[in-house]
């Protein structure tokens, strides 16, 4: 299975969580309507009967579309607001609704410096003309002022996420090209591979097949022995040819079907494989259970593979016969190959061969794991793999 090379996952940088997502939207819409519910009540309580009413009814409408159409809605809140405070007797301070909304309108987009302006404006002017043209009038002043901070203020905050959006996009751009040159090195490696396998690995084993085939018709017609030797060397390496062809197959198909099974390398051949090792004079008792569950491509291929290293190493290290099991219990498939050892002839360092390497990296990579334990003349392997591969 073609493993997709990839980037470590980044950790992202995150606004503070009061920033984040609608809660400061509620929380300052919720501040407006609790103004334009304070106005309306001391209007109310006092029994006024006037078109303030009007500007009440101007900046609650304004709140509503001020989301969706957010010109009209601060429009609105800022016409509610002047006429609150020109025609109502009672006034508390309306002009606090358009604030909000100031607010909000920054939050949203830019243009935040006309708007800020002409609301501003228009608040100074009717909160100066309400305390009889005092142009030094401190609510006209406050209001003013409190309108361009919250202008301000939401044009800080929607900069500021508009940097941390934009740092994050150029963040996964920088991923995206990094994978996607890591993805083209790691082709170009499969590859070169691909060409050296082919060029001398592919090249020398031609060749020694057919000087076996040559070595094959020359023998004289009563050594039956040795031609049934070479016949059995010419099959191996014609398998050999196969399974470097299937190789180089998938070197070269990078990008190809990950599911692709091969024809050899299958744990349903290990019987075949199991025979031929034994026409070839190796003693071995095998047991492969017929009920195996349906296996991944790489977990059926990483236990033929385990199993053919293992009964390998016992031809080349063993004496007797090797024993050999293969098993499933619920969703794992066991493998145990044990067979005894000499101990003159199995050095010490056998252990840390390539072999017993590249069958640990087998059953890593499947997902499974893998026990060599070696205890006086016995030497064990015992393999437990999941049917359905590496979860990575």
């Amino acid at each position: 299975m073609h493993a997709e090379p990839h980037p470590p996952d980044v950790e992202w940088p995150r606004q503070p969580w009061f920033l984040r997502g609608p809660l400061l939207n509620i929380i300052l819409m919720g501040a407006a309507i609790a103004a334009l519910v304070t106005e309306f009540s001391i209007m109310l309580i006092s029994r006024e009967w006037s078109f303030g009413y009007v500007g009440l009814l101007l900046s609650g409408m304004g709140l509503l579309v001020l989301f969706r159409a957010r010109w009209v809605g601060l429009a609105l809140t800022t016409a509610g607001s002047a006429v609150c405070a020109l025609l109502a007797v009672e006034f508390v301070g309306v002009w606090t609704v358009t604030v909000f909304a100031m607010f909000l309108f920054a939050k949203q987009a830019g243009r935040v410096l006309l708007a800020a302006g002409m609301s501003a404006a228009v608040l100074y002017i009717v909160l100066v003309i309400r305390d009889g043209g005092d142009f030094e009038s401190p609510p006209a002043l406050v209001a003013a002022t409190f309108c361009v901070a919250a202008a301000a203020a939401g044009s800080v905050i929607r900069l500021q996420s508009e940097s941390w959006d934009a740092a994050r996009q150029r963040a996964a751009d920088l991923a995206a090209t990094q994978a996607g040159e890591l993805r083209r090195a790691v082709t170009d490696e499969r590859m070169r591979i691909a060409r050296d396998l082919h060029d001398i690995i592919g090249h020398e084993l031609a060749v020694v097949n057919i000087n076996v085939g040559v070595a094959e018709i020359s023998l004289p017609a009563e050594a039956d022995g040795a031609r049934a030797a070479l016949t059995s060397a010419r099959e191996g390496l014609q398998r050999t040819l196969q399974e470097t062809q299937q190789i180089l197959d998938l070197l070269r198909d990078a990008g190809g079907d990950a599911d692709r099974r091969s024809e050899l390398a299958l744990v349903e051949y290990i019987p075949a494989l199991v025979e031929r090792m034994a026409n070839a004079g190796a003693p071995i008792d095998a047991h492969v259970a017929g009920d195996l569950p349906e296996l991944d491509a790489d977990v059926s291929s990483a236990a033929y593979r385990i199993v053919q290293e293992a009964l390998t190493n016992a031809g080349k290290y063993g004496t007797g016969a090797a024993r050999v099991a293969v098993t499933s219990q619920g969703d794992r498939v066991i493998i145990d190959v044990e067979n005894s050892r000499a101990a003159v002839a199995f050095a010490a360092d056998a252990r840390t061969g390539y072999g017993l390497v590249g069958m640990r990296e087998r059953a890593h990579s499947a997902g499974g794991t893998i026990e060599i334990t070696q205890t006086g003349t016995r030497f064990r392997v015992h393999v437990e793999l999941p049917t359905t591969g590496s979860a990575e």
